[in-house]
C-alpha cells in the first residue's frame, strides 16, 4: 500500500510542478500580476464564480497539494500530524510561487500559497476521516 501511495504522490506532485513551473500563455484579458496582498485574488475568485478561467485557477490551486495531505501520511510518517502537512505544504507552495517570479507569464501570489496549503490540510482531513473507518489492523 505504501509503495502505491508513494507512486501516486510522486506522479501527482511531478505533474503539478510541470504545470506550475512552465511558461503560461494567458488569453487576452487574462492578465496575471504578482500579488503579495492576502485575500486579494480570493476576492477575484469569489467575484467571478461563473468564469472558467478563475474557477480553474481556484480549484487547481486547491487540488495541487491535496494529495500531500491525503496520501502523504501513508508514505512519510512525519506527515501523520496536521502541522507536518502544513509545514511541508507551505515550503512546497512558497518555493513554487517564488520560482514563478522568473517564469514568463507567471505570477507569484500569496493567495495561491493560502489555497495550496488549504488543499493539503483538506486532504489531511479526508485522510483522518478515512483512517477512522479503517480496521485497526490496517493502521
Amino acid at each position: 500500500m505504501r509503495a502505491l501511495a508513494a507512486l501516486f504522490l510522486f506522479i501527482w506532485l511531478l505533474g503539478g510542478l510541470v504545470l506550475t513551473l512552465q511558461a503560461a500563455h494567458p488569453l487576452v484579458g487574462q492578465v496575471v500580476h504578482d500579488n503579495l496582498v492576502p485575500f486579494h485574488t480570493l476576492q477575484i475568485y469569489l467575484a467571478n464564480l461563473g468564469s472558467f478561467f478563475w474557477m480553474r485557477n481556484a480549484l487547481g490551486n486547491l487540488g495541487l497539494l491535496l494529495p500531500l495531505g491525503l496520501v502523504g501520511p501513508i508514505v512519510f510518517q512525519f506527515l501523520d500530524r496536521w502541522w507536518g502537512v502544513l509545514l511541508v505544504a507551505l515550503m512546497i507552495s512558497t518555493s513554487i510561487e517564488v520560482t514563478q517570479l522568473w517564469i514568463p507569464d507567471r505570477s507569484a501570489d500569496i493567495d495561491d500559497v493560502i489555497v495550496n496549503v488549504t488543499g493539503a490540510l483538506l486532504g489531511y482531513g479526508l485522510y483522518r476521516v478515512a483512517r477512522s473507518f479503517a480496521p485497526a489492523a490496517s493502521r
